[in-house]
C-alpha cells in the first residue's frame, strides 16, 4: 500500500471516529439535560447506545493505528 492510500484510509477512520464521538457527546448532553429536568427514565433511555458508539469509536481508533503501523512510510 502506498503512502497516499494509507493516509486516505487513516483519514477515513479518523473522520468516522470524530463523527462517532460527536454523536456520543450529543447524546450524552441530551441525556444530561433530561436528567437535570428530573426525568431519570428518559435520561437513561436517551443515553442507551452510547456504549456501542464508544466501542465503535475504539475500533476506528485501533484501525487508524494499525494502518499507521503496518502501512506507514
Amino acid at each position: 500500500m502506498n503512502s497516499t492510500t494509507g493516509q486516505a484510509i487513516i483519514l477515513a477512520n479518523l473522520s468516522a471516529l470524530r463523527a462517532t464521538l460527536a454523536e456520543a457527546l450529543e447524546r450524552a448532553t441530551e441525556a444530561e439535560n433530561v436528567i437535570k429536568a428530573g426525568e431519570q427514565n428518559q435520561a437513561i433511555g436517551t443515553a442507551l447506545g452510547i456504549d456501542e458508539m464508544l466501542q465503535n469509536a475504539a475500533a476506528l481508533y485501533a484501525a487508524a493505528l494499525i494502518f499507521h503501523r503496518d502501512g506507514g512510510p
